[in-house]
């Protein structure tokens, strides 16, 4: 509606000055009228003005037309079989049925405010918001400036546009322009199928799924490769960058990327190029090695409390989980690389790059990659880069530092005792099958801790292209991209392991002083006798005969001090109760508080460990496993959670034990043969002569 005082032309619906407009009304306008309701379809009223430049147009038109009327009358040889054109004539302004918004040039037209600046929305952006959302905007219609993003809406101001009127007028010109545009938009949606140029094209969605990041993350990151990719006609700094990190994501070849996004294998192969080296030189260096974070951040921002408590003490040092990592490659035809590449722990080639991780799970650095060979095992990496003081290592570090480490770094021992770093790594023994109490929490202590490097190394494979075998042209490149990854995780990621600082206080402290105890029940095992005395045990039918304190989540979680067990004993149970319909328990007869159990390998058919668990009437009160780990108190190993779950939780649910697929339905076993059908016999069944 126009506002109070304004007069707007009735044709072009422009605001007409007081010496350049004129009323419709009066009987000399009656022709006027006419036309206008003919060619126009307007009904004019008493107060509608016309502007002087469509008034001269309409009189125009209106003189033709009787001109034409009268040579029309006035002809009288109008030969029968001359042909003649049909003119199709169609008025200038047409109204349809499509929400418009508000056109006022005070008032913006997204947020209904009158700031003091506002901008025209352009045409493009125009033609955008119909495409999204099938919203006209009149002619010089503006907006707030914060509005605009790249020269078109932005998707809150699409998503708070208030519609003023149902209909929109429109000249040909303007129709004519819009079904262009259309068509444009429906050719680039054919010719080019995936477009990270256009803000539009995908969404939050499709941006995670092929490039592992989201649409803000996105173009961050090509924020960084502005000064090193070249950006040409055909080929943007973003369409170059999503072509790398769909590689990576995905771990198409360059063949099937040249189809997805309907360029040449050429084009595909200097894009990853181009977005490889510009990260590698001006991502990279921020966002991971030893000099991008400082060893104080490590200790306040990136490490648990957890592990501070398991291991710092007072002292607070640096906590960092080492460990390498394999990708691997193709077997290669020059013979000495074969051998140095060969793993013989792996039996197949690969490189290996040594991960250096805080116990959040923040890379700090990626050395390598390097051989496979046995010359490059674990320790002998970590010598030669303590050694070669890679990245100014040792000015880093300081001494009472502490290094996770697993079994792989034991000949680094003394090496890190001399630089004054403390070393936590789980016992190993190759003369006993099992390891002692002792042993044995030390280990639970470690391995609290270390998992998170295996959880980042897992992380890293999720990008497929480090996680299928690569072609011996791609190792020049390894080291860049797996950097690149740990990079952009350390940028764009979350950290794998979060924890309440006060709730890791008392698990670490909980942790500690279990540590320090022997376990009871096993002492008890060996003094009694135990173990070998089927005499002192009575098999129960049903594990319902037994009384067994009822357990919940909760309950269970503080006994095996992690979730990892528990999804064991999922596994344990279902196996059990498939393959003998339950657990085979026995309940010793001099205490009805002491049962014993027999639980199946999950590794090899021949081996069962048998396990024993003490209790009361409310709480469970040791344990013991024959398995190598059985012997501690700081958590249950997965065999004794599997017991617990089943017998304190599982068994009192209506639900069955089918948590996962049973896949061997499907294949077939050669170890079973059917008994073969004698002739005679097959004679007798088939013979049907009397």
């Amino acid at each position: 509606m126009p506002g109070k005082g304004e007069f707007r032309c009735v044709v072009c619906s422009k605001r007409t000055k007081p010496g350049d407009r004129r009323f419709t009304k009066g009987k000399e306008n009656s022709s006027l009228r006419k036309y206008l309701l003919k060619t126009y379809m307007i009904q004019t009223k008493e107060e509608d003005v016309i502007c002087g430049k469509c008034r001269m147009s309409c009189h125009r038109s209106i003189l033709q037309r009787r001109t034409h009327i009268a040579q029309h009358h006035s002809s009288v040889e109008a030969p029968c079989n001359k042909s003649t054109k049909n003119i199709l004539s169609s008025p200038r302004n047409i109204t349809l049925s499509i929400p418009s918004t508000g056109s006022s040039h005070k008032k913006c037209f997204v947020c209904n405010t009158y700031p003091k600046k506002l901008v025209v929305i352009s045409r493009d952006a125009k033609y955008d918001l119909f495409l999204r959302k099938g919203v006209l905007v009149p002619f010089g219609a503006r907006c707030c400036s914060h509005h605009i993003e790249d020269g078109l809406l932005q998707n809150d101001a699409c998503e708070n546009i208030a519609i003023k009127s149902d209909l929109s007028s429109l000249n040909r010109t303007e129709i004519v322009a819009l079904i262009s545009k259309i068509r444009d938009v429906a050719n680039t949606q054919q010719s080019k199928r995936i477009d990270f140029d256009s803000p539009h094209a995908l969404s939050n969605e499709d941006f995670i799924t092929l490039t592992g990041l989201c649409t803000q993350h996105f173009n961050d990151l090509c924020t960084h490769c502005a000064g090193s990719v070249r950006s040409s006609k055909n080929r943007s700094i973003k369409s170059c960058v999503g072509i790398f990190l769909t590689k990576l994501k995905s771990g198409m070849s360059n063949k099937v990327l040249s189809t997805v996004f309907n360029i040449g294998k050429d084009s595909i192969r200097r894009a990853v190029t181009s977005a490889r080296v510009a990260l590698a030189k001006d991502f990279v260096p921020s966002n991971l090695g030893f000099q991008h974070v400082s060893r104080q951040d490590v200790i306040l921002k990136h490490t648990r409390p957890l592990a501070q408590t398991l291991f710092g003490g007072l002292m607070e040092p640096a906590i960092l989980v080492i460990d390498g990592t394999y990708i691997y490659i193709q077997k290669s035809g020059q013979f000495m690389f074969q051998r140095r590449s060969y793993s013989m722990h792996k039996h197949r080639p690969l490189v290996k790059p040594m991960m250096f991780v805080t116990t959040t799970g923040y890379i700090v650095s990626v050395l390598g990659p390097y051989f496979a060979d046995s010359k490059n095992n674990d320790a002998s990496i970590l010598n030669q880069i303590l050694n070669s003081n890679i990245q100014e290592i040792k000015e880093w570090i300081q001494e009472n530092d502490v290094f996770v480490v697993d079994r792989g770094f034991r000949d680094s021992m003394d090496l890190l005792q001399q630089l004054g770093i403390q070393t936590e790594m789980p016992s190993f023994s190759k003369q006993r099958k099992q390891h002692t109490t002792g042993e044995s929490n030390a280990s639970r202590l470690v391995t609290k801790i270390r998992w998170v490097v295996e959880a980042v190394n897992g992380r890293l494979k999720t990008w497929k292209y480090l996680d299928r075998v690569l072609p011996n042209s791609q190792i020049p490149y390894i080291g860049d991209i797996v950097r690149i990854v740990c990079a952009i995780f350390n940028k764009f990621g979350t950290p794998i392991s979060t924890g309440d600082a006060e709730q890791d206080q008392l698990l670490g402290s909980k942790m500690l002083h279990l540590s320090r105890k022997q376990n009871s029940l096993w002492e008890r095992i060996e003094r009694e006798g135990l173990f070998n005395r089927p005499s002192k045990w009575q098999k129960m039918e049903t594990t319902t005969d037994i009384i067994f304190p009822v357990l919940t989540e909760e309950d269970l979680r503080n006994l095996t001090l992690g979730v990892y067990q528990l999804k064991l004993a999922r596994s344990y149970t279902q196996e059990h109760m498939s393959e003998t319909g339950g657990y085979e328990v026995s309940i010793c007869k001099v205490d009805a508080n002491l049962i014993n159990a027999k639980i199946q390998s999950r590794h090899f058919s021949s081996k069962l460990y048998q396990l024993w668990v003490s209790f009361d009437d409310c709480n469970v009160q040791g344990w013991y496993c024959s398995c190598r780990a059985g012997a501690r108190v700081v958590g249950t190993c997965s065999h004794v959670a599997s017991i617990l779950w089943y017998m304190g939780f599982a068994r009192h649910l209506d639900k069955s034990f089918d948590f996962s697929k049973d896949w061997t339905q499907y294949l077939q076993d050669a170890s079973y043969t059917p008994d073969p059908i004698s002739i005679d016999e097959s004679d007798d069944e088939g013979n049907t002569e009397e």
